[in-house]
């Protein structure tokens, strides 16, 4: 957030760990599951 991110790649795996943390950064910040490394490339490049 301190160098400007909106949005943030998560693992699917770790969508709970996401759950934890803190409100302040969830209203800021716009969570992108993903359950691949070509799928968060992809999010990341904005393709669908």
């Amino acid at each position: 957030m301190d160098n400007g991110a909106r949005k943030a790649l998560i693992p699917t795996e770790n969508k709970r760990h996401f759950l934890e943390v803190s409100a302040d950064i969830m209203e800021r910040v716009d969570p992108i599951f993903y359950s691949d490394q070509l799928t968060a490339a992809m999010k990341a490049l904005g393709v669908n």
